[in-house]
């Protein structure tokens, strides 16, 4: 019985929930812990996306020996010269656009109250629901109070103003030193060398390929999704200039970041763009939903295809069910990293089992001879 595979496994389930309850009860322990991270967090999640956004670039360099100090400077000036251009190209636009849109908000508000009481005097609608049980007044006062509690409360949700600036120059600051320490590391054995060290030699080649594997699939992955996002983001701008849409160059950032997440982000990208074209008029609204159509259907077909492919290797409803958990479970934050953490899960699970395999194998193999 004690020796039993039931019981061992039952041992670890009860260990592993004992000490989650048990974690749950000395939160006051881990608070610290919590408040650096929340701290670092971004300053560390920004410094990766630029490394392996650049990782092309330092290879193309080491390629032709340059020497990695000058390489690392080569790719700073070129960040610096990216944003300082985009500051002059779109910063005025965007400030103008952020500027109409916050003017405008109550008139959009009253006019989706008036939208909401048109259909709620339309025949199919009455047919479709009971409009005896909703109050359109109550209705369209809540959306409102919604809309105007959640501008208000952009700034408190994060903390004071000047804790928010405090974090902004904090990671401005952070994030140039933990990229320089990546790109000067990269390929320079340094966790290898840490993995010899510590590591037991079972497990030092399983945990070397699992890393060079999580490695090259991130690379792959945050450069390929930036290439589409950018793409798309392009795509949609023109396309609202075409039409005339309000607020161009926002929503198309909008529907540029919210590409990031896999198969549900076009739609949640597309709904601003549709109401701003909904609040002008419904012909505006259908050329909105046109352009969309016509963009994601390009993203769809040719780029993600040619700059993705099948690199990720996961299944369109494991993306999806990944996407809803890590969204209930962490937000906006665990749906943005959804994807790539479940990549990384998936990887160590399967070279964990490969590990497992290959030593049953060899104790077999050790009991024949």
């Amino acid at each position: 019985m004690w020796d039993s595979k039931l019981f061992k496994t039952g041992i670890v389930i009860l260990v592993t929930f004992a000490i989650i309850y048990i974690g749950t009860q000395i939160t006051f322990v881990f608070r610290p812990i919590v408040v650096v991270f929340e701290a670092l967090f971004l300053a560390f999640f920004i410094s990766g996306i630029l490394f392996y956004l650049t990782c092309p670039l330092s290879n193309l360099l080491s390629k032709h020996k340059v020497p990695r100090m000058l390489s690392i400077l080569i790719i700073f000036i070129l960040i610096i010269g990216v944003i300082f251009f985009l500051g002059l190209a779109i910063g005025p636009i965007l400030v103008d656009e952020f500027t109409k849109l916050i003017n405008k908000l109550p008139q959009n508000v009253e006019q989706l109250h008036i939208l909401i009481i048109g259909l709620s005097d339309h025949p199919v609608i009455e047919r479709l629901i009971d409009l005896e049980a909703i109050n359109v007044s109550r209705l369209t006062e809540r959306l409102a109070n919604m809309l105007s509690s959640t501008i208000a409360g952009l700034t408190s949700s994060f903390g004071s103003i000047a804790g928010i600036v405090t974090s902004f120059f904090t990671t401005i600051m952070v994030v140039p030193f933990l990229l320089f320490y990546m790109l000067k590391e990269k390929g320079q054995g340094s966790i290898e060398s840490l993995i010899d060290r510590y590591v037991p030699d079972d497990y030092k080649n399983s945990i070397k390929q699992a890393l060079a594997e999580i490695n090259k699939k991130l690379g792959d992955y945050f450069q390929g999704v930036g290439i589409v996002c950018l793409c798309v983001g392009i795509l949609a701008y023109i396309s609202f200039l075409i039409i005339g849409l309000e607020f161009a160059l926002i929503l198309a950032i909008i529907i540029g970041i919210t590409n990031i997440i896999p198969y549900l982000g076009p739609f949640i990208g597309a709904v601003p763009a549709v109401l701003i074209g909904l609040f002008d008029s419904p012909t505006k609204m259908f050329y909105v939903l046109i352009a969309i159509v016509i963009v994601q259907q390009i993203e769809s077909l040719f780029i993600s295809p040619a700059v993705m492919g099948r690199k990720m290797a996961l299944s369109p409803l494991a993306v999806i069910l990944v996407i809803l958990i890590a969204g209930r479970l962490a937000g906006l934050l665990g749906i943005i990293l959804a994807v790539p953490g479940f990549t990384v899960l998936k990887i160590v699970v399967s070279h964990t089992y490969e590990h497992i395999q290959m030593k049953k194998q060899k104790l077999e193999e050790a009991k024949v001879s």
